[in-house]
Parts: structure tokens; C-alpha cells; sequence
């Protein structure tokens, strides 16, 4: 694009951090961050949500964390598929302390958990073998009606 002397716009950026996250090419990510920053073009909750799912996949939480404070300083909360990515991204590496934490600023901002934030939890206690924990995250889902198995 920057041959054709177009400049893309945010849901080009977008697509393109996804494109390169999924190829880990994390150096392309942060040239694309850069180059938003350079077109003075905001992210926005699809492109948050991406480089959290993207460097959380890849176990590269301290961009995650960069990415939550760069949200946290532009305003914008998690919604609930950035919570569920981070639950997701830390319980398969057995980091259960910033899994709580999740779940804690989940009811800090009233992010009610669905169907995917339960079966996250069951995954990742299961795989830890914390079946007490299972136990009672499939109690709360039911309690809370939500469907396991949609």
C-alpha cells in the first residue's frame, strides 16, 4: 500500500495485525501499531481485541499487559471477548492468580460470564486438575442458566 501511496484504514490495520498475529510475526504487529500511531488512527475495540487474542495465544503477556494499559489510558473497558481471550491466554499456562484477577474486574465492571467464560474456566481447571473448581463453575453456569453444551 505504501508503494500505491495509499494509506489503509483502521479495519485494513486490523485485519492485517490478525493476519500477522496468527503467522507470529510480531515484529509486522508492532510495525502496523506504529504506523496507526504515525496516522494518528485510534485503535478500537476490534483491534485491542485482536493483539490481546494474538499476544495472549502466544504467551507474550507483556504486550498483552501493554496492550491493557494503552485501553485503560484511551478509555475503553474490556468487554466480555477480550475477558474470555485473557481467562483463555492465562489458564492454559497455569496462571490461575490473573485468571481470579479476571474474573474480579469481570464483576468490578458487571461483565456478566457466557457460555464461552465457563467453558474457558472448565478447561483450563480441568487441565490443571482442579476438579473441586470444575465442580462449581458447572454449578454457577447452571445456576446462572447458562447452556454448557450451545
Amino acid at each position: 500500500m505504501k508503494q500505491l501511496n495509499i494509506n489503509p484504514n483502521l479495519p485494513t490495520l486490523n485485519t492485517l495485525i490478525d493476519c500477522y498475529g496468527k503467522l507470529m510475526n510480531f515484529d509486522e504487529v508492532s510495525r502496523l501499531r506504529s504506523e496507526m500511531a504515525r496516522l494518528n488512527i485510534t485503535p478500537d475495540i476490534v483491534t485491542y481485541s485482536t493483539l490481546i487474542n494474538r499476544y495472549g495465544k502466544a504467551k507474550r503477556f507483556e504486550e498483552v499487559n501493554e496492550v491493557l494499559q494503552q485501553m485503560k489510558e484511551n478509555k475503553f473497558i474490556p468487554d466480555i471477548t477480550i475477558m474470555n481471550s485473557l481467562i483463555s491466554s492465562y489458564g492454559r499456562v497455569g496462571r490461575f492468580k490473573e485468571v481470579k484477577e479476571m474474573r474480579e474486574h469481570m464483576n468490578r465492571f458487571n461483565l456478566k460470564p457466557d457460555h464461552v467464560t465457563y467453558r474457558t474456566l472448565i478447561d483450563c481447571y480441568r487441565m490443571a486438575k482442579g476438579f473441586s473448581t470444575v465442580d462449581e463453575l458447572i454449578k454457577e453456569a447452571h445456576d446462572n442458566n447458562i447452556k454448557l453444551d450451545a
